[in-house]
């Protein structure tokens, strides 16, 4: 007599020997064995050195509990069971009626009357002659409420974190109080889902719910439990850390048009956003490796170093490494044109125009609504601007606006308080201002104002005492 293990318990083999040298003397000496118990011999020969010491054991019953006059349907999982065979379940000495198989190792039964108490449940195999270690099935007397399932408990998920866009993943959770019915809730909805073991579950997180940063919150619910579903654990969906390769600035900008501005790199996402000097520009996401930004035309007026950077948000994401680019401006000889009109309610005042930009700037913090402002001079970068106005109680006087800070410089040194001051011209540089004035006995002279020094000459080796001088220019 040969004993092996095979699912549940012992099984016993009586004149059999495995080998295929027996076979022969096997077939001849027990005629009236049918070929069925042939095959069921060498089936057992195959399987049951593979087999052997195999224990199983009944994982859970959903439910547990039922009224004695029998009738509940109870769902039987098994711990890592092939089901083969004819199968009866027994509730203490009673045969469960209805034996369902719904998988590899559950079934699914209808409990027999009974007994009010606990009772011993086994599923035996009567082709093999084995049965499961017991489990129990506790009875309730008629009237007596079924007891409810402590609630799910889920202490963590692993992993933790996952990357943006990681397709389908398994994870597994951890807690107390779950079972083979227990179901993953995710945003409410569940997903697929099985007991792995005491206090763990594996679910399947579709890649939709991984197509986007964010926190899950994932939840745990089981019937038994009455549907009340556990405190959540959060698994965090996180978009990678943007970096730039390099950069391409694929259109400049023309005629005051924004400038196109390709990026290459890694981690980027339909959210990254592209900065130029800190600021935001418009970002069109072409791949995890491209991003096209559109640069306003006024980033590019001013020669100067930008920092480049790709700023994705999160949960994860953050800021890139930072590239720079250098804008240089082409001299444009005579660029600036500064002139008066009198198109503003029949005023003279002053207009600067921008050939490269084909920009018009009307000045307005150098203009006087009320006041006439006129013959302007243009320092040859463009940035300073002098020019004659009577807004002082009809006298006339000299000014000074600075384009970049847009502020007004009244030239009080410069200025007589009674006298005629005006047809100012300007150094190329900026520094020097030659004007008219009469304040010398009534006749137009030539003056010189140093903006550096704020200080006036009267240039007298230039003015004659009998002539008018006036109307002079001055170069650098």
């Amino acid at each position: 007599m040969t004993t092996y293990m095979f699912g549940f318990r012992r099984i016993q083999m009586r004149n059999a020997e495995c080998g295929m040298r027996n076979l022969p003397h096997f077939a001849i000496h027990n005629s009236k064995l049918t070929i069925r118990n042939l095959l069921l011999s060498l089936l057992l020969c195959l399987l049951a050195p593979s087999i052997a010491g195999a224990e199983n054991r009944i994982l859970k019953l959903t439910p547990d509990t039922g009224p004695v006059i029998g009738g509940t349907v109870v769902r039987i999982s098994l711990e890592e069971l092939a089901i083969l065979g004819d199968l009866e379940v027994r509730f203490g000495n009673r045969l469960a009626a209805k034996v369902r198989r719904l998988g590899k190792s559950t079934l699914e039964v209808m409990t027999p009357p009974g007994n009010p108490g606990p009772i011993e449940v086994r599923v035996v195999n009567e082709f093999w002659g084995t049965a499961t270690s017991p489990a129990v099935f506790t009875y309730l007397a008629v009237g007596t409420p079924r007891p409810v399932a402590a609630t799910p408990e889920v202490i963590r998920v692993e992993p933790a974190t996952l990357p943006v866009g990681s397709g389908e993943v398994r994870v597994r959770l951890e807690g107390r109080n779950l079972s083979a019915a227990s179901r993953v809730l995710v945003r409410d909805t569940a997903v697929p889902s099985e007991l792995v073991g005491p206090g763990r579950l594996q679910a399947t997180l579709p890649a939709a719910l991984l197509a986007g940063a964010g926190t899950l919150e994932l939840r745990v619910t089981d019937p038994a439990s009455g549907g009340q579903a556990s405190a959540p654990v959060l698994l965090v969906v996180e978009n990678p850390a943007p970096r730039i390769a390099g950069f391409e600035l694929l259109l400049p900008s023309q005629g005051g048009s924004p400038g196109t501005l390709l990026i290459r790199g890694s981690g980027f996402r339909p959210e990254s956003v592209i900065q130029v000097a800190d600021a935001p520009v418009k970002t069109t996401y072409r791949s995890e490796e491209e991003l096209i930004g559109t640069v306003p035309p006024r980033v590019f007026e001013t020669p100067a170093t930008l920092s480049i950077t790709v700023s994705t948000p999160g949960p994860g994401g953050g800021a890139s490494n930072a590239g720079k680019l250098v804008v240089e401006i082409p001299p444009v000889v005579g660029r600036y044109i500064v002139f008066t009109s009198n198109r503003n309610g029949g005023r003279n005042h002053l207009f600067l125009y921008d050939r490269a930009t084909t920009r018009l700037d009307p000045l307005e913090e150098a203009n006087n609504p009320i006041a006439s402002d006129a013959y302007p001079s243009i320092s040859a970068d463009g940035r300073l601007i002098v020019f004659q106005s009577d807004r002082h109680r009809g006298q006339s006087d000299i000014f000074l606006f600075d384009r970049q800070t847009r502020t007004l410089d009244l030239l009080p040194e410069a200025n007589h308080p009674t006298a005629f001051d005006g047809f100012p011209k300007i150094s190329p540089d900026g520094r020097f201002v030659v004007f008219e004035s009469d304040r010398l006995h009534g006749r137009p002279k030539i003056f010189l104002f140093d903006r550096q020094t704020r200080a006036v000459s009267d240039l007298s080796h230039a003015n004659e005492a009998t002539a008018d001088d006036g109307l002079a220019a001055i170069s650098n």
